[in-house]
């Protein structure tokens, strides 16, 4: 059976589906653990699985056991893994690409509804009990068919301006290169940032 490390506490599902394919080392308490922990923690281990908290780099691979064969990161990117120390010492390094690109544009729709319509000022007065109606009280801006500039076009960016239609909005992007018509899906491309936020 292979043997991993992980450096973070998961979800309790996640952990127990660990354990019924690997011997796994959990990290219980979920502390941050330092270079020399992961290289310690990781001896005679097949593969760690890493977080974004952990600096994973030169130093650190060189010192790995030499039964390391991956290390799996649980993150978008890796930039906190030093990929070409990584490959040399032949240990394959992975990510979660996709994970978070409808989180991250839900997250994008949220903030913008939350400053158009006031949410965060609106919470303060009903958290103080001052909440006097009157028809222009907590007025905000209306999304719905409005524009909407979005700096870079990929997943996330595609994600947000798919939701951004939901609201008819007309979306505008800026990329470092012209999306496919079928990509850009009626979006305005904006080839100088500048003339984004004209």
């Amino acid at each position: 059976m292979k043997k991993i490390f992980v450096t973070r506490k998961l979800l309790k599902e996640n952990e127990k589906k660990l354990e019924s394919i690997f011997q796994v080392i959990l990290n219980k308490d979920d502390k941050i653990y330092s270079s020399q922990e992961i290289i310690d923690g990781s001896k005679d281990c097949d593969g760690i699985l890493s977080s974004v908290t952990d600096k994973i780099d030169s130093g650190v691979i060189s010192k790995l056991s030499d039964s390391i064969k991956i290390i799996a990161n649980g993150a978008v990117g890796y930039g906190n893994i030093d990929v070409k120390a990584a490959r040399e010492k032949n240990i394959s390094v992975t990510n979660t690409p996709e994970v978070l690109t409808d989180a991250t544009a839900d997250i994008s729709i949220l903030l913008l509804l939350g400053a158009s319509r006031r949410a965060y000022e609106g919470r303060i007065a009903a958290e103080h009990q001052n909440w006097k109606w009157s028809f222009d009280f907590m007025l905000g801006k209306q999304m719905s068919n409005k524009k909407i500039g979005i700096l870079g076009m990929g997943r996330i960016g595609r994600a947000v301006a798919k939701r951004a239609r939901g609201f008819n909005m007309e979306v505008h992007y800026h990329n470092r290169s012209r999306l496919s018509s079928e990509l850009e899906e009626g979006a305005t491309y904006h080839s100088e940032l500048g003339s984004l936020f004209a």
